[in-house]
């Protein structure tokens, strides 16, 4: 008897569904499609704000996953409350549900802008589901208005199931993928003081590179005081310490998230979390860093 494989993620139910779905090669062209097609929009001068308003800069995370609890709710409510004969209001809410979808559908657009490779196909597929649910609410929304409520309660019941498997690959993508959370929400210490750089060599204005516990980290020295971040782009991980500065501020260059270095604060997106800081103390002309204490 050979002996039983053990259990791996590869070979759970769910990779096996989705994996042969994200390898489509067709939706790599959807995506490049949709990209060209809103290029135009992106080039306008004030693309860069409406980008940042959509990734949730101004939130302090992602705004996507908060517009996608509308639709949702409303649509289930909508149902249930065709289920007990109130049909008026139920249309009431379906189309407010439809009217928050555009909301949803224009933040998830935002974030998967800035996607790759397998994440970028899944979100395609998560994007093209979501808009199909959406137009069968409203097929919905029209079977109502001519007043086939047998109609428009199927049509209402199979959005919100359509939508529903949208919404488990937008889990996927978040959870399973770590799109849009902070990649950094884990990092701490070193606890105790830890040299890594000599003061000398962290010039002022200038951001220099280091290393502690085996991760990278920026240091920066403004007015003569030296500071530290960690290196590693909260947004989707890129290497900060091979980014631009100009006028204290670190371009990352992988999706232009912009980092103010004496705080981390995020002065542009698609980043929504800050960089972590690092204390600082200068000690027998070593820069030393711990992390923050309880």
């Amino acid at each position: 008897m050979e002996p039983q494989q053990p259990w791996t993620m590869e070979s759970s139910w769910n990779a096996e569904l989705i994996g042969p779905l994200e390898e489509q090669p067709w939706l790599d062209q959807v995506g490049d499609y949709a990209m060209e097609l809103v290029k135009p929009l992106l080039e306008h001068p004030q693309a860069e704000r409406v980008m940042d308003f959509l990734h949730g800069r101004w939130l302090g995370h992602a705004l996507h996953p908060v517009l996608t609890d509308l639709p949702i709710g409303m649509w289930a409510g909508s149902l249930l409350l065709d289920t007990v004969g109130a049909h008026k209001s139920a249309g009431v809410l379906s189309a407010a549900g439809s009217a928050g979808a555009v909301g949803a559908a224009a933040s998830g657009f935002a974030d998967w802008s800035d996607t790759v490779g397998r994440d970028r196909r899944l979100g395609v597929l998560h994007g093209l589901l979501n808009l199909s649910g959406m137009g069968l609410q409203m097929l919905s929304l029209s079977a109502r208005l001519r007043r086939r409520k047998t109609s428009a309660m199927a049509l209402s019941a199979l959005g919100l199931t359509v939508s529903s498997a949208a919404a488990y690959l937008g889990g996927e993508l978040v959870f399973g993928r770590g799109v849009m959370v902070n990649r950094d929400a884990w990092v701490a210490g070193p606890e105790k003081w830890t040299p890594v750089a000599p003061e000398a060599e962290v010039n002022e204005g200038a951001m220099k590179p280091a290393e502690v516990e085996g991760r990278p980290i920026l240091l920066y020295r403004e007015s003569g005081r030296v500071y530290a971040l960690e290196g590693t782009c909260s947004h989707l991980g890129g290497p900060l310490g091979e980014g631009e500065v100009q006028d204290g501020v670190v371009t990352c260059p992988w999706h232009g998230s912009r980092f103010r270095l004496t705080d981390g604060a995020v002065c542009r997106g698609p980043a929504t979390f800050a960089m972590p800081r690092l204390q600082t103390r200068i000690r027998q002309g070593q820069v030393e860093v711990r992390g923050r204490q309880a």
